[in-house]
């Protein structure tokens, strides 16, 4: 019986990592499609201020372009670590489950194992009698 409740523990175990695995997927999914924004709209803007370069900027609409280009880079730089944390929190949870999975199959495998056990103790039990049951026979039968 405590082997059901320890299947059962760690059923719930794995469930719980697989639903917090999800969920950082799914926060990962949003983190990286942030990042790809990002970085389309930081080529398209690096694409529009060097075409208006061309066509001759002043100064303080260089410095301007130059200071929404940094801080688009520093967003880039964010988003990007986010996505990097949100991997390695992936992968941790990830590495969870499978262990999780690996102690429910392990305990799988000693409920079948003594399932097993159980079932032949009663088989040998169930011969036993057979054979005293036989045996009276067989000696009543030698008394007549």
């Amino acid at each position: 019986m405590r082997i059901a409740a320890l299947k059962n523990y760690r059923a719930q175990l794995e469930e719980a990592c697989r639903v917090e695995l999800a969920d950082i997927e799914h926060r990962l999914r949003v983190a990286t499609e942030g990042l790809r924004r990002l970085e389309v709209e930081a080529e398209a803007e690096a694409q529009q201020f060097m075409a208006d370069v061309r066509g001759g900027l002043t100064t303080n609409e260089v410095e301007g372009r130059h200071v929404a280009l940094n801080a688009l880079t520093e967003a880039i730089q964010q988003a990007r670590l986010v996505v990097q944390e949100a991997r390695r929190m992936r992968d941790e949870k990830l590495s969870e489950v499978v262990e999780a999975s690996r102690e429910k199959k392990k305990l799988d495998i000693l409920g079948q194992r003594e399932a097993l056990r159980l079932r032949r103790g009663q088989e040998r039990r169930e011969q036993g009698e057979l054979d005293e049951v036989a045996g009276r026979r067989f000696s009543a039968g030698r008394d007549r």
